[in-house]
């Protein structure tokens, strides 16, 4: 029952987010209409095929850390996954929960799950910082680089950096890593004391998760092809979604070089990553053109192109990822046959 009233609460959700942005929605529908049918058609294929690589990330961290996945499993996940991230935002924790559910569903370890998460976050920020130092360089050469992005690019490393913290105290201070679990533990069941709830969980819980998080972190290290093909895998995710707003640009009849469409594409995924808004609504879209045009695009081509663009790469999966959710099993009651 609990489960159900999660459920519509996110339905509800939905229809307010749509009904608060209905006018993207009829714009981008216009947008697209605007631009050359074939070139549109390239684009929504590219599309697909950069989530379909992205799920394969999904799949490369999973193995290199233990847990067994399948790719026809993963591919709708992840667009449920970028539902919720955007429904109910929590870092990224709400869609990662979703991936670690769907793996003890299906009897892996969650523990291990979470650490292939992690890592599949952490590679994709460096692949994406590979991408963002070519774009920004191209800026400064050109003289177009902003202060914004290099705070935007600062606050990345720094996050890069937090989030790796946790995979090197497990490989490097396990006593540290139990010692933060203890804690974790400690302030879960002294909460639950306090309104005369039972305690959640045991000293063995502290000893298990960490136990395995161990195991799981020291995979990465003894597995370095699969961390490399992971990373890989990644930067190829990143170069068809370049080619998405390349194909984009020839639709609307642009043409436009290489490096001010990677300084163009970088700034924009920067600050999707770092915005304080759900996967940079309204941020996204007000800094792209604007770095296109300082490099001398058009700035009625380039609002068109970056609009169409988040049209295929941001509305499309989140209503894709909405009527998927039911599939995804996070409100089933049953295990799976």
């Amino acid at each position: 029952m609990k489960r159900l009233w999660v459920y519509w609460l996110l339905v509800i959700a939905f229809i307010w987010l749509v009904a608060s942005h209905f006018n993207q929605f009829k714009d981008f529908s216009h947008t697209l209409a605007r631009g050359h049918l074939w070139w549109v058609l390239v684009a929504v294929a590219l599309q697909i095929l950069h989530y379909l690589i992205s799920s394969t990330s999904y799949r490369t961290a999973f193995n290199t850390v233990g847990v067994d996945s399948r790719l026809r499993d993963l591919f709708p996940l992840l667009f449920s996954a970028i539902f919720l991230n955007v429904v109910a935002p929590s870092g990224g924790a709400s869609g990662a929960a979703l991936f670690v559910g769907h793996a003890a569903r299906h009897g892996q370890s969650p523990t291990k799950a979470t650490a292939g998460i992690l890592l599949q976050l952490i590679v994709s920020l460096m692949a994406f910082m590979l991408i963002l130092t070519a774009g920004l360089v191209y800026l400064g050469i050109e003289h177009g680089l902003q202060l914004y992005q290099v705070v935007g690019a600062l606050i990345l490393l720094l996050s890069i950096a937090l989030e790796s913290s946790v995979l090197v105290i497990a490989m490097r201070r396990p006593a540290l890593l139990r010692s933060m679990l203890a804690w974790i533990q400690g302030t879960v069941n002294g909460l639950l004391g306090r309104i005369k709830r039972a305690a959640l969980l045991s000293d063995e819980w502290v000893e298990d998760h960490a136990a395995e998080f161990i195991e799981a972190a020291g995979a990465i290290t003894t597995h370095p092809r699969s961390l490399a093909y992971t990373l890989g895998v990644l930067l190829f995710a990143h170069v068809v979604n370049i080619a998405v707003l390349y194909t984009l640009f020839l639709a609307f009849s642009q043409s436009i070089q290489v490096g001010t469409l990677v300084a163009g594409y970088a700034v924009g995924i920067l600050f999707l990553i770092v915005s304080f808004t759900p996967q940079g609504i309204g941020v996204v879209e007000g800094v792209m053109p604007l770095v296109f045009n300082s490099l001398g695009v058009p700035n009625g081509v380039a609002a068109l192109t970056v609009l169409a663009f988040r049209g295929l790469s941001f509305w499309m999966p989140l209503v894709v990822g909405f009527f998927l959710l039911r599939w995804s099993g996070l409100f089933r009651t049953q295990p799976p046959a």
